[in-house]
């Protein structure tokens, strides 16, 4: 492809990259929302989910902040590939 081609060609991976950037942003604001309450409230995050048990509201909340990284990933991958099935 000839650079005068390429600079002409429309730009199809706008969509996927919109979607890209969402995604980010949900994914940092999930992220920002886990730091923000050890700033605000240690004591919360310090305590165990139930009593009598060794894992700490922190520990549950680490593995959901993955997990949404594999949900919002795993999304991503579908919904791309729509887009660019069209």
């Amino acid at each position: 492809m000839s650079a005068d081609r390429t600079l002409r060609a429309p730009n199809n991976d706008l969509p996927q990259a919109r979607l890209g950037w969402i995604m980010a942003l949900i994914q940092t604001l999930i992220y920002a929302s886990f730091v923000g309450t050890f700033i605000v409230s240690p004591a919360t995050m310090t305590r165990p989910v139930a009593s009598g048990m060794a894992v700490t509201v922190a520990t549950v909340g680490g593995l959901l902040v993955i997990l949404s990284t594999m949900v919002l990933t795993g999304l991503y991958v579908l919904i791309a590939n729509r887009l660019t099935a069209r």
